[in-house]
């Protein structure tokens, strides 16, 4: 909990910095052209919340039972995701970014480091967008205490698509929301019981991911 209020406060002060002269209410509800910015540099700072729906369910012996066991994983993670890259026109922008996301039992806690191609398709004050990443993803090596042990020893490739929306405050300040999917394939996941190896194999991952933000 606490690092989720520590993400919400750097994507606070992020606005803050920003919005200098923040229009009045009446202007910011009016519909007359706000234009962001489309061309030059731009930065991206997000609250990320991310959770599996799918994945590929390794089978491993129980060292306590001599039984074959098959592992289904609900995790949730929470981060925040940084980017930034250039924009040479509304519809065309690449940069580079990173997310730290992290789950109760830090079992799945990574870095996913990726390439970013993003599309705006509109330059009125709201306007759809669209992103692609593609990267690595770091793991942090720890593993849960739980007796039913898992630990990321070696990351893998992701792949991520998104669809949002941008809402224009002023021409150097938008406030993002979106939706999409992240598939994170990691080479070696080691599982096992009291602190006792069983298993290390790849797994592949499915996962919806909501974010909001700020752009800048």
């Amino acid at each position: 909990m606490k690092k989720t209020f520590l993400i919400l406060a750097m994507i606070f002060g992020v606005v803050a910095a920003q919005a200098r002269q923040l229009p009045t209410p009446t202007s910011l509800f009016d519909n007359s052209h706000v234009e962001f910015k489309y061309y030059g540099f731009y930065g991206i700072v997000e609250y990320t919340h991310m959770f599996n729906f799918a994945n590929e369910s390794p089978q491993y012996l129980n060292p306590s039972t001599g039984t074959v066991v098959t592992f289904v994983d609900k995790y949730h993670l929470n981060g925040i995701t940084a980017i930034a890259g250039w924009q040479w026109r509304k519809e065309s922008a690449i940069g580079l970014g990173f997310s730290y996301f992290s789950d109760p039992q830090n079992s799945f806690s990574q870095i996913p480091v990726f390439i970013e191609f993003r599309s705006h398709f509109l330059r009125s004050r709201i306007t759809p967008f669209t992103s692609v990443q593609v990267g690595y993803s770091i793991p942090f090596g720890s593993k849960n205490s739980i007796e039913e042990y898992t630990r990321i020893d070696e990351g893998g490739i992701t792949f991520g698509i998104t669809a949002g929306a941008r809402f224009a405050i002023t021409p150097k300040l938008g406030i993002n929301l979106y939706a999409g999917y992240q598939m994170i394939h990691l080479n070696s996941v080691e599982r096992g019981f009291n602190m006792v190896a069983s298993t290390k194999m790849s797994e592949l991952y499915d996962n919806l991911r909501f974010g909001i933000g700020v752009n800048f």
